[in-house]
């Protein structure tokens, strides 16, 4: 198992500040510019900048705020998490949402104070810098203050040469079948209610819709098999394949302290290092292929996987 690094103060400050300050910027000025401003002020703006949309700027406000506070409130609690490189993924996140919406509100209260209000289209690009400016710096600090991920090799299980080795085991989300669920009911819920002034836009956002929902649920549950024919993983409601190793292109196994930050978040995860299906930070089982490349399952018996797999892989090779 690996252990937690600490962190010291400056490197705290350098998660907290941007939160502090994002939080800071969007009450002073709500201070300053609010008592100026009309209970209905220009709240979008088209391409050329001119005000094409208006409403009550405090809903905006309220989220706003709500958001900044609770990213100050993530990114404190984040040196203390286990598992650094999701905590730097999610306050990556939330920053760079914190920073558009603070952005965004300040820049619309205070050209609402002017007598023509415009914003052009490159204001954007301003929001974007903000938000990468808060967000980029925390989220370093904290993915290098992770310990670094440690490969544990396991032995072979000890069996006769003749003997059928095999070893199976299921994981699932409630979050992914819940998540699955709610899409798909979106979905139907979009199609009804656009179905009768826009057929075909209907039709076409219902279906994605649909397929989105239906590839979470896809993920939802799983189940692992390792035997001769080497690993598989394979979805438990709809028995679609989702990732297949021969034996003959596995070098070695393993496993290693998965974490959703390492791959970038959760589910079916592709990168230059290979492809992982990851539902919880923990143990997973690593696949090593003759190619330098790997595949990896998050699975609470992924030491007893690997053990299986390597006695798999010394008969294949006798």
């Amino acid at each position: 198992m690996t252990t937690t690094r600490s962190m010291g103060t400056g490197p705290r400050v350098t998660v907290v500040a941007p939160g502090v300050v994002l939080t800071v910027a969007v009450l002073v000025v709500a201070g300053a510019v609010g008592p100026r401003l009309s209970d209905r002020v220009a709240t979008h703006f088209g391409a050329d900048g001119a005000p094409d949309g208006w409403s009550s700027p405090w809903p905006f406000f309220v989220i706003t705020a709500l958001v900044a506070v609770g990213a100050v409130v993530l990114a404190a609690l984040a040196p203390g998490f286990g598992d650094r490189r999701t905590a730097a993924m999610t306050v990556l996140v939330v920053y760079l949402l914190a920073g558009v919406l603070v952005s965004a509100w300040v820049l619309i209260a205070l050209v609402n104070t002017t007598d023509g209000p415009r914003m052009p289209w490159w204001w954007t690009l301003v929001f974007l810098a903000v938000a990468a400016a808060a967000a980029l710096p925390a989220a370093r600090v904290l993915a290098r203050s992770a310990p670094p991920v440690s490969a544990h090799d396991v032995a072979p299980l000890d069996v006769a040469p003749d003997a059928r080795v095999a070893w199976r085991a299921r994981i699932g989300s409630r979050w992914f079948a819940a998540l699955g669920v709610a899409v798909v009911v979106g979905g139907v819920w979009a199609t009804w209610l656009t179905a009768t002034e826009d057929a075909v836009g209907a039709v076409v956002s219902g279906v994605l819709l649909l397929l989105a929902g239906l590839s979470v649920l896809v993920l939802a549950r799983v189940e692992v098999t390792v035997d001769r024919r080497g690993m598989r993983l394979t979805s438990t409601w709809t028995r679609i394949p989702l990732m297949r190793v021969p034996l003959d292109r596995i070098a070695s196994a393993g496993w290693e302290d998965v974490s959703p930050g390492q791959w970038g978040g959760w589910g079916y995860r592709v990168s230059g290092r290979g492809i992982a299906y990851v539902l919880r930070s923990g143990p997973g089982l690593v696949v090593r292929l003759r190619g330098g490349r790997s595949r990896v399952v998050t699975v609470p018996d992924a030491e007893r996987g690997a053990a299986a797999l390597g006695a798999l892989l010394a008969a294949h090779g006798a």
